[in-house]
């Protein structure tokens, strides 16, 4: 039977995953290649909502999104324990939520070979003897291929919900405007760990954000109270709101299997983008798109986000374990880490560089006890570390 293709390509999703695909298919191609794009996504406008920040050297290939970024990084517990790191070549970037939806948007819109559908919302999907079709409120689209980037539920092991302001003040802001507050003020209570992300953006102006690691995401309305809280205490109750952000992440849930439809590839943070043990997710996601795109321009087959490797899911997962069955050792362990871990191998370790060196250091700068505990816990059921999903 012969269908009619709506398009080679729908990507279901127009948020930071179905973006970066989008925009590189629009800005790339050749003569005779075949991949019409549609995107679909219920929004209908963007705001600036939301940031992300990565490990790279001053030039590279995505610097022109970079509005802000900052040499050195720190760490600090309620104690007043202050470890601070920095790596010769690299520095602390930051993207904002609005330079990223318009440089992504710009590029489509000036391409014939991607169409946007917004105000659409997607359903359901099925494969249909080579096609795959995808139910929307506004009708239906036939595809050859579907990227599905729409969140997904999922158990997760760990909760982090964070709640963020972007501030303004008259007067010099508390902060060394060099240095990120990666981790401050780390401190556990019986909802798990909480802690401050401070992003200096000049003497009067930084994003602040108040964070929490918990085995249930944190009401919104309860971190932005503890956030007030801690700007009080900075003396900054009174500095101007700029904007708001705020999110739950899922980390270490377990990693969606195969989809079951044909021509029906996963990706973004539904598809297991972001890292379990940290919550980044933004190159992880830009190296998903470039490969993806590469493959669709030979005229290869989409692909959903790839696998973790298994040393990198199983250190995450027992790292998170350890978390969630000692919550107020939580501080202790990321001070550890901060202290006993060159700056190199923990930034290597979170953006997905470790080398076997860096794992055995991270190892022993950790309690022993309280990992081998997880570890047991792991295999005594019968689960060997490799079948355990992340």
């Amino acid at each position: 039977m012969t269908h009619i293709v709506d398009a080679e390509l729908v990507i279901l999703g127009a948020g930071c995953a179905g973006l970066s695909l989008a925009a590189r298919l629009a800005r790339g191609g050749h003569a005779g290649a075949r991949h019409d794009v549609i995107v679909v996504d219920p929004r209908t406008e963007y705001t600036d909502d939301r940031s992300w920040c990565f490990w790279r050297p001053e030039h590279h290939d995505l610097a022109g999104l970079v509005s802000h970024s900052w040499p050195g990084w720190r760490f600090s517990d309620e104690a007043g324990m202050v470890a601070h790191h920095r790596v010769d070549g690299l520095r602390y970037q930051y993207v904002r939520g609005s330079d990223f939806y318009a440089r992504a948007r710009e590029r489509i819109a000036a391409s014939p070979r991607v169409r946007v559908h917004s105000g659409v919302r997607a359903g359901g999907i099925r494969a249909d003897a080579g096609v795959v079709r995808v139910q929307t409120d506004h009708g239906e689209l036939v595809a050859r291929q579907v990227i599905d980037t729409r969140p997904r539920p999922t158990d997760a092991l760990l909760y982090q919900s964070f709640s963020g302001v972007e501030i303004e003040s008259e007067h010099p802001l508390p902060f060394d405007s060099a240095e990120v507050g990666l981790m401050d003020a780390m401190a556990s209570d019986s909802e798990g760990m909480s802690f401050r992300y401070t992003l200096p953006f000049g003497e009067h102006r930084a994003l602040v954000e108040w964070t929490r690691f918990g085995a249930s995401p944190v009401p919104i309305d309860t971190l932005a109270g503890e956030l007030d809280a801690e700007l009080d205490r900075l003396g900054l109750s009174g500095a101007r709101v700029v904007r708001r952000e705020h999110g739950v992440l899922g980390m270490g849930g377990a990693r969606p299997g195969p989809v079951p439809i044909a021509g029906v590839h996963l990706a973004g943070v539904g598809g297991g983008a972001l890292r379990a043990a940290s919550g980044y997710g933004f190159l992880r996601i830009q190296n998903w798109a470039r490969m993806c795109a590469a493959r669709l321009e030979r005229g290869d087959a989409a692909v959903g986000h790839p696998p973790e490797p298994w040393l990198r899911r199983s250190m995450d997962r027992l790292f998170l374990q350890a978390v969630r069955a000692d919550p107020e050792r939580t501080p202790e362990y990321f001070m550890a880490l901060a202290r006993g871990v060159s700056a190199p191998s923990l930034v290597r370790f979170l953006s997905d560089g470790a080398r076997p060196d860096d794992y055995l250091r991270l190892i022993a700068a950790l309690p022993t006890l309280p990992f081998i505990q997880q570890l047991f816990a792991r295999t005594a059921v019968g689960a060997p570390l490799e079948r355990v999903p992340s």
